[in-house]
């Protein structure tokens, strides 16, 4: 790849990322939102780019599977994602 395609390609890429999140918002706005069940509300609240698994796990006394089981469907139903934060994965709501 010469550096005419390689910039060409880099341009075509730009703003990919901002392009995707809105794609995905408008998609949502189609679906119906998912519901959070009784179990889940607790770890759904700590989702506020504070609480890392460990701190879930102390604020609600369930085991670190459990809560990594919780946070994993969240994650499928679109409502919560991860991201590091001074070096630890915290998860915030979408």
């Amino acid at each position: 790849m010469d550096k005419k395609q390689f910039d060409e390609l880099v341009k075509s890429l730009d703003g990919i990322e901002e392009k995707l999140d809105i794609l995905i918002n408008l998609q949502k706005r189609g679906l119906p939102k998912p519901s959070v069940g009784r179990e889940e509300k607790k770890i759904f609240q700590l989702c506020d780019r504070k609480h890392t698994v460990e701190d879930m796990v102390r604020e609600t006394g369930k085991t670190k599977n459990n809560v990594n089981v919780i946070l994993s469907r969240l994650r499928d139903k679109g409502l919560i994602r991860s991201t590091e934060v001074k070096n630890a994965t915290v998860y915030e709501k979408i």
